[in-house]
């Protein structure tokens, strides 16, 4: 078997274990939740509300890619507008079926290259500021969301407290990291004789050393790339940011549209920081796209303030729009993307 076939037999893993996971967690929630008043509920439903979902979740994506487009502008690339908002949804695939979404990352350092004419260091940059201001976002609002669910943190099951502690600590790690790719960017290009001794091991001294050349001159972009968002292309950023903040609403937005949808009445505070400790809950690597861990916190921190009648049916929605809608739609795209080169 080849590295490619290995490559596509690994990705089918993933995607059946997430798939298969998924589908057993929404079941056994829906098992323990579904009563006769929900049954009254689905009679009543509003497709107008839930089309309303969707659509925040699409215009989230569009949000995503016009942050791209910002930040690439900066580079001088090439990209437009449908080709970053491509970028985003094709990654979202290998998103949804890698641990703590983790795959999503590598596609778009990938796309972001090929289809804008850059180098992998300048679309390197581009998506470890993406990484940056989403962790910013996490950790500056974490408090405040953790503060309005105190009594189910602070005075529930130690698995709790100790998944949102590991979760907390890894949002932190990550921060001190980049922050220090971004003070001293040459502390990347001091670890690369330690990354070529790696190399040289799998791949013997010949080879390693082409690649060890290619991985400088990516490293030299990258790092010219950051020093020119940190110092020239701070217009850009705000406006990254700007865009994350609404990425994010509009993401966490769509229990809302839900709710209504099922004719209640949202608590729009607490439906917004139960998604932030949910997020930060599913950044530990247990399972792909983190299947299981995102039903069942989801259901653990909505049970607090939503109906049980309503709360199966809550759940089963928010994660067909939120995760099954972007593996038909990335998966779709990179299909027709693999058959087009």
């Amino acid at each position: 078997m080849g590295l490619r076939d290995g490559g596509k037999h690994h990705l089918s893993n993933s995607l059946l274990v997430a798939i298969v996971v998924s589908l057993l967690s929404l079941f056994l929630i829906l098992h323990l939740t579904v009563t006769k008043e929900t049954l009254e509920v689905l009679r009543e439903i509003s497709p107008y509300y839930l089309a309303g979902a969707i659509l925040l979740h699409l215009a989230g994506w569009v949000a995503w890619g016009g942050r791209i487009r910002v930040m690439s502008g900066a580079i001088e690339s090439s990209l437009r507008m449908r080709d970053t908002l491509r970028i985003v949804v094709t990654s979202l695939f290998t998103a949804a079926i890698t641990p703590s979404h983790a795959g999503g990352e590598p596609v778009r350092v990938y796309l972001i290259s090929k289809d804008g004419g850059v180098s992998l260091g300048d679309a390197s940059a581009i998506v470890l500021l993406e990484r940056l201001l989403d962790l910013i976002f996490f950790i500056v609002i974490s408090p405040f969301a953790i503060l309005l669910f105190k009594d189910l943190v602070f005075h529930t099951t130690g698995g709790i407290r100790v998944i949102l502690g590991v979760s907390l600590t890894l949002l932190s790690i990550a921060i001190i990291i980049i922050i220090q790719i971004l003070r001293q960017p040459e502390w990347i290009k001091n670890r690369i004789p330690t990354i070529i001794r790696i190399i040289r091991f799998f791949v013997g001294s010949r080879r390693s050393d082409r690649i060890a050349t290619r991985i400088s001159i990516e490293i030299d972009a990258f790092i010219n790339s950051l020093r020119m968002f940190t110092r020239l292309a701070k217009g850009r950023v705000f406006v990254a940011w700007i865009l994350t903040v609404t990425y994010w609403a509009l993401e966490f937005m769509i229990p809302c549209f839900i709710l209504m949808g099922l004719g209640e009445d949202p608590e729009f505070v607490r439906v917004f920081a139960s998604q932030i400790i949910l997020m930060t809950v599913v950044l530990i690597p247990l399972t792909p796209g983190s299947s299981g861990f995102a039903e069942f916190g989801f259901t653990t921190l909505f049970s607090v303030f939503v109906r049980r009648s309503v709360l199966g049916l809550l759940v089963v929605t928010w994660r067909f729009i939120t995760y099954y809608l972007n593996i038909i739609a990335g998966g779709l795209l990179s299909l027709h993307i693999i058959r087009k080169r």
